[in-house]
């Protein structure tokens, strides 16, 4: 299939039946789609749009859904696309993607004309999610050697990774010159570039790894390269996992768990005070993501987690549901049963996770699954009734 072929979609609508919610199938189940990652922009500004990643030719491309009329159509072609990292421009007329691992592509909506920005260097190789910042005239990233570079396509090949210290480094690109410049290098897994949003100075990153064995996972710098400097300290058996900034830039929050423990804990840390705080207990979730303000959250629960080293002392029962937490009131509920069942697929670690999101009305939350067969995109609605009963006194 070439960029610019429509497919058209028939949406299936089905009730949760234990919360009543509405819950709806986007794309079918029986090709392999998915999202992008879940701080990443794929929505339309209107929320009418929603761009996703499918393989309806054997290879795995984006797509942009109309909401609508329930049709997709084709933005790129051809194999090596990295389908999670890409994103909408904050004005929603362009896709920025890696293609190879080796170049940042733009393809403008109007016309599909592509454009490449950015080459990674013959001796290096892109790596995971690359940010743009919230004008979207610069983005950081991560480039590991290529003489250090394994494909990670299954969890034992995480681990092995680790204890390689790989040598990586965080640039940052000008999206409109394609120039780049090195901010901070390591020979250490660093990874989860993302600009603090409307503060282009500070850059957040982690140190990569099984979650139970890094020094510390999240790291600020600032975008010149320097003053490196540490989130917090963690506590003994800690564990600190899936950070993401508060799309207002108001606080990077992220998930926290201990050694032996059920429950874990959203986590916030104010950029601006240095504060620290446990906002509240929850299930055992794997992603978080708050709406534009930070006042509501939605997670993914999971089950025993796989990028630890010492399994056995996170063994957890799986937790089947997607929850809303409220941040002021701290109260949470579940919303509906994602089901996944986490798999790793044909060398893919990430295409099953749900990854859920909130839509630009704070009305619905985008997710993935695999539990009606290959991997498929839904949106759950919100019922007004569930926030309401979050926000009683």
């Amino acid at each position: 299939m070439a960029k610019g072929s429509q497919i058209q979609f028939n949406f299936h609508t089905v009730q949760d039946p234990q919360t009543g919610t509405r819950v709806t199938r986007l794309t079918p189940h029986d090709v392999l789609c998915h999202r992008n990652y879940f701080y990443q922009k794929c929505f339309t500004r209107d929320g009418n749009k929603l761009l996703f990643a499918g393989e309806f030719d054997g290879n795995r491309n984006y797509y942009l859904l109309d909401l609508t009329t329930q049709k997709a159509v084709q933005l790129t072609e051809g194999a090596g696309d990295n389908t999670f990292g890409g994103f909408l421009s904050p004005d929603d007329q362009s896709l920025y993607y890696v293609k190879n691992e080796r170049s940042l592509q733009c393809v403008t909506l109007k016309d599909f004309s592509e454009r490449t920005v950015y080459r990674v260097p013959e001796e290096w190789v892109g790596y995971g999610t690359w940010v743009a910042n919230s004008e979207c005239t610069r983005l950081v990233g991560i480039e590991i050697s290529r003489k250090d570079w394994t494909p990670l396509t299954d969890w034992s090949i995480f681990q092995t990774f680790y204890h390689s210290n790989p040598h990586c480094r965080l640039l940052g690109v000008d999206l409109l010159s394609g120039k780049s410049r090195v901010i901070h290098e390591r020979n250490e897994w660093l990874g989860h570039p993302i600009y603090r949003p409307f503060d282009d100075n500070t850059v957040a990153f982690c140190h990569e790894g099984p979650h139970d064995l890094v020094d510390a996972r999240m790291w600020l710098v600032n975008e010149d390269g320097s003053n490196v400097r540490k989130v917090k300290e963690h506590a003994p058996g800690e564990s600190c996992t899936h950070e993401f900034w508060v799309p207002d830039g108001s606080a990077l929050m992220y998930v926290s768990y201990l050694k032996g423990q059920h429950d874990r804990h959203i986590r916030r840390f104010d950029p601006q005070t240095g504060e620290d705080i446990s906002l509240m207990t929850m299930p055992a979730c794997s992603h978080l993501m708050s709406n534009e303000t930070g006042s509501l959250l939605v997670g993914d629960g999971s089950g025993t987690p796989v990028d630890v080293q010492d399994i056995a002392s996170h063994t957890i029962d799986n937790d089947p549901w997607l929850y809303i937490f409220d941040a002021v009131s701290r109260r949470y509920a579940p919303l509906a049963a994602h089901n996944s069942s986490w798999r790793v697929l044909d060398g893919d670690r990430q295409v099953t996770h749900p990854h859920p999101s909130f839509s630009p009305d704070d009305r619905h939350v985008l997710f993935t699954t695999d539990h009606e067969g290959l991997p498929a995109l839904y949106l759950a609605e919100i019922p007004a009734c569930l926030l309401s009963s979050l926000r009683k006194d």
